[in-house]
């Protein structure tokens, strides 16, 4: 977690830079799969100029799957969540995330600040059971009203708590 150069001064916003840990096997099965279908859309491309018409539809479908690999793998590999906090207000952005737009809460609007362990996950269609040999399972959630917003999830307990005191020291 980095701070930036002017969280000594109260007119500048703080910034909390929170990196992913990079889970290694996704990255690497992600990283063949978008070399697979890279030369797949290539291939099917350089076919398509010796056709007429009609190779648009054999490509979108492994442009479709490209993206949605390469946002798992650009997320994985370099993402990080931003938390800018202002005096009024609390911005969350995904560094690295495709199709993802920073979020503003404002700080009248939360109730408190908690982390929660969603080891065992339960909704409204069942329990969901998240295994972690690191202990990854803690999210920073905001409480507001009767709803929770994650704002930085599978952290271990002490990053989370860590993170947590950090924007409660700053607003409360």
């Amino acid at each position: 977690m980095k701070e930036n150069l002017y969280s000594n001064r109260s007119d500048m916003p703080v910034i909390l830079e929170i990196k992913n840990k990079t889970n290694w096997l996704v990255a690497f099965v992600t990283s063949v799969g978008l070399l697979i279908l890279f030369c797949i859309i290539l291939i099917i491309v350089s076919i398509g100029f010796l056709q007429p018409a009609g190779f648009i539809s054999f490509v979108l479908p492994f442009a479709a799957l490209f993206i949605f690999i390469l946002y798992i793998w650009l997320w994985n590999n370099f993402g990080k969540t931003v938390l800018t906090i202002d005096d009024g207000n609390l911005t969350v952005q995904y560094k690295n995330k495709l199709f993802t737009s920073p979020k503003t809460y404002l700080k009248e609007e939360i109730d408190r600040i908690e982390t929660k362990n969603f080891e065992v996950e339960r909704h409204q269609l069942g329990v969901r059971y998240h295994f972690s040999i690191s202990g990854s399972t803690y999210s920073v959630i905001l409480i507001q009203k009767d709803s929770e917003i994650r704002i930085v999830d599978w952290i271990t307990k002490d990053k989370a708590d860590e993170i947590a005191g950090e924007l409660k020291k700053m607003w409360y």
